[in-house]
């Protein structure tokens, strides 16, 4: 009868060298010795800390003397024999959180406005085309000037605002398809 392993944490890497391929990591066993899944391929995972950032790891009975530094919320440089990797890790929540983000980013965009102010500026009209990241107004709020951006590439379908509007927060601006 095969066991059946229990995930206790999953996490998922992706790293610069190997910019086509995101590394499932799944603990599967917490204790003195970890037993990890790293894409299905499961492994033997000790660690002790030698210093601030320097680490003696341990995977299936060989040792790695490692350096990990933290360099963002979940972005790490990894020295391993002299090699350095850039990695970013993510947990399973907050990709999950990830790929709902960009899920609602394809199809219908309804832009709104994320505090109350007044439209200064309305920098497309019906029909335009426009790209991630491209400004589509600009909000005046608390004396300063936010410009408000499209989350993905579509096509101006509908306006709700005019220049010099007042707003309130979540109004509707604009809908793009």
């Amino acid at each position: 009868m095969t066991e059946i392993k229990k995930t206790l944490a999953t996490y998922y890497a992706q790293v610069d060298d190997f910019p086509d391929t995101e590394f499932k990591v799944e603990i599967i066993e917490d204790g003195p010795i970890k037993r990890v899944l790293v894409n299905g391929k499961e492994y033997e995972v000790d660690y002790n800390v030698g210093g601030d950032s320097i680490y003696s790891v341990i995977i299936d009975n060989r040792s790695n003397g490692v350096q990990l530094t933290r360099v963002g919320n979940a972005a790490y440089e990894v020295i391993n024999r002299g090699d350095l990797y850039h990695i970013d890790l993510i947990n399973e929540l907050d990709r999950t959180r990830s790929e709902h983000t960009k899920a609602a980013q394809v199809g219908l965009q309804i832009i709104t406005t994320p505090m109350p102010g007044v439209i200064l500026k309305i920098y497309v009209k019906e029909g335009d085309t426009v790209k991630a990241g491209e400004a589509v107004c600009v909000l005046v709020a608390m004396k300063m000037e936010n410009e408000i951006k499209a989350s993905a590439d579509g096509v101006v379908k509908e306006i709700f605002v005019q220049d010099n509007d007042k707003v309130g927060l979540k109004d509707k601006i604009m809908i793009i398809e």
